[in-house]
């Protein structure tokens, strides 16, 4: 019986940075947050698989010892931040290579289903609790095909375009990170009905099964409405009862509320808060526009600290405070244009200095 669950990851713009084909070590590069996702997940107890198509052994543009060599410096780096992963897998066929070895069809080959299906029998994992995460629709298909969940990573400045054909993803997100924390949150929020579920049958409580013999076993009455008045029945008068009754008329609490409350509650949704142009063109703009800068900000949360970050923000205020300094030192008749100059080139220099501290950065 299988009893691993795995989380299936792409590798390239899901754990690194793609700049087209990597031919060498040297071009690995993490993106922020990968480790302590990995590190996350691996103590949720997921095997964490790197499923990956690298046709560019196909093409010649890579070999396999080369690819081996790159995937050893992936390791690398995630080892130094204190993440493993338990295998790589990956496809080096595509029908339209260079190369005779490997130009063919193969069923290892994203979006088919078979780097997952051979890892789950190697690892014995059991696919329906297992999660497939990539940043294209080829690797959503395949997670649905192998009988995954699926977390489609979709980064703010590189956004898919789903055709008829593609399929839905069960979650979307902007970073591994957040794909992480989702699977976790996921988890936390089943294990209480997963406990349920094992829990023995609640006992009867013995003194319910009792019955005193003053007591009557008569259905209880129900219990009369706030703020109404039945201690003293005989005492009402017909002008206060006219329908005969020993209960004092009451307003009805929903009636009451609105009385108090006169204005209705009002919820606000996506549609309140943006305006509403003439032209379904502008809307859509606008949305497409929300829907970006949410996608920013959560991506931006899981960013870590970086102090060459902070000295380029810092250094570029100093260059806008000295641009606009020497603007005002310019204009000014009263003085010579010296001043104004030297403050111009403070400014350029600051400027230079903060591109130059996020390049570092980066």
């Amino acid at each position: 019986m299988k009893q691993n669950k795995a989380v299936f990851l792409d590798r390239d713009q899901t754990l690194i940075e793609d700049p087209g084909y990597i031919n060498h070590p040297s071009q690995v590069r993490l993106l922020p947050s990968v480790a302590q996702a990995l590190i996350q997940l691996k103590k949720m107890g997921y095997l964490l698989v790197v499923v990956s198509n690298q046709s560019g052994v196909a093409r010649g543009l890579v070999t396999e010892e080369v690819l081996q060599q790159i995937h050893h410096q992936l390791k690398k780096l995630l080892a130094d931040e204190g993440a493993y992963l338990d295998a790589i897998y990956y496809c080096p066929f595509h029908p339209e290579g260079v190369i005779p070895k490997y130009r063919c069809e193969s069923d290892l080959r994203k979006p088919n289903p078979g780097m997952l299906l051979k890892a789950a029998q190697d690892l014995s994992i059991d696919l329906s609790r297992s999660w497939m995460i990539g940043d294209s629709f080829r690797d959503i298909e395949a997670g649905i095909r192998a009988g995954c969940k699926t977390i489609l990573i979709e980064s703010p400045v590189r956004r898919l375009q789903p055709g008829p054909s593609d399929p839905v993803p069960d979650r979307k997100v902007a970073s591994l990170r957040e794909a992480a924390n989702l699977i976790r949150m996921l988890e936390q929020s089943s294990k209480p009905a997963v406990a349920a579920s094992v829990q023995t049958p609640p006992q009867p409580d013995p003194t319910a099964l009792y019955t005193p013999p003053t007591q009557k076993t008569e259905k209880p009455a129900p219990a009369p409405e706030p703020k109404s008045v039945q201690t003293q029945p005989a005492q009402e008068t017909p002008e206060e009862t006219p329908s005969g009754s020993n209960q004092l008329p009451e307003m009805p609490l929903e009636k009451k509320k609105e009385e108090s409350n006169p204005l209705p509650e009002q919820s606000f949704s996506e549609e309140d808060i943006l305006p509403q142009p003439a032209h379904p063109e502008i809307r859509s703009l606008l949305q497409e526009i929300l829907r970006l800068v949410r996608l920013q900000h959560r991506e931006r949360m899981y960013e870590d600290f970086s102090f060459p970050q902070m000295l380029a923000t810092i250094t570029g205020v100093l260059s806008v405070f000295c641009l606009v300094l020497s603007i005002w030192l310019w204009f000014d008749s009263a003085k010579s244009p010296l001043p104004a100059q030297m403050t111009l080139g403070y400014a350029v220099a600051l400027l230079l200095l903060t591109m130059v501290l996020l390049l570092i950065r980066k």
